[in-house]
């Protein structure tokens, strides 16, 4: 993409479904953008930025990407069980799909537009987590959006990860199955050797690419490290 293609703006926002389609907690929205539509899921306390005044609204959300097919839930569901639990916490989820998946530079200006709506709504603080192809787009975000306070890559990529180095200061997690048969785990040892502290890696033996023989570990780990550092 050249100079002048990187470039959207959000121009409205709109319901995706009706909300008596809605599960309890979840709430289905589309950013309508110069590029196209973004999907959202979002997961809210019960008191958010969607309907609270400034001084009431949370100030902490994670955005949360998947890989290079799209998709709402991350490896091992990680991101619907997310979307359970930290509202209750105090901390906003919100789940993002493509305009284009597999599209490395607009999908990373649909994660900064989703970063934007974050923004907007007021909210001062927030991490991103992106699975397999989303984990460069991710470290690409991190890099350019102030308002990120860490970044947690899980089977990330190494293609389009070349700027990890920029995220410091901004803490940086890298989660990696050693029996990953679609990217390997040495993608991650790279990506940390590459990158500058604070940083980690934690490699999870016996566990393949979207984490299906660890989902309760993997939830455990990436819950306590936001709970710390968003």
């Amino acid at each position: 993409m050249s100079g002048d293609d990187l470039n959207l703006r959000i121009v409205g926002i709109e319901p995706d479904i009706e909300p008596d389609d809605e599960r309890a907690g979840e709430r289905h929205l589309r950013l309508r953008t110069t590029r196209g539509e973004i999907p959202l899921i979002v997961h809210a306390p019960e008191v958010h930025a969607l309907e609270a005044s400034a001084a009431e609204a949370p100030a902490r959300a994670v955005l949360c990407i998947s890989g290079a097919l799209g998709g709402f839930d991350g490896p091992g569901m990680l991101y619907a069980r997310l979307g359970r639990e930290l509202p209750r916490l105090g901390i906003t989820l919100v789940r993002l799909n493509y305009r284009m998946p597999n599209e490395f530079g607009e999908c990373v200006l649909d994660t900064m537009a989703g970063l934007t709506f974050l923004k907007a709504m007021q909210y001062e603080r927030a991490a991103i987590i992106g699975h397999s192809f989303g984990g460069a787009v991710a470290i690409n975000a991190g890099t350019l959006a102030p308002m990120v306070t860490t970044v947690i890559a899980v089977s990330s990529q190494l293609a389009g990860a070349h700027v990890v180095a920029e995220l410091a200061p901004r803490p940086l997690l890298l989660l990696h199955g050693t029996a990953d048969a679609i990217l390997p785990h040495e993608c991650s040892e790279r990506l940390y050797e590459r990158a500058r502290e604070p940083k980690t890696l934690e490699l999870f033996p016996g566990v393949g690419h979207r984490f299906t023989e660890a989902a309760d570990q993997l939830l455990e780990t990436v819950r306590g490290w936001l709970l710390e550092r968003v």
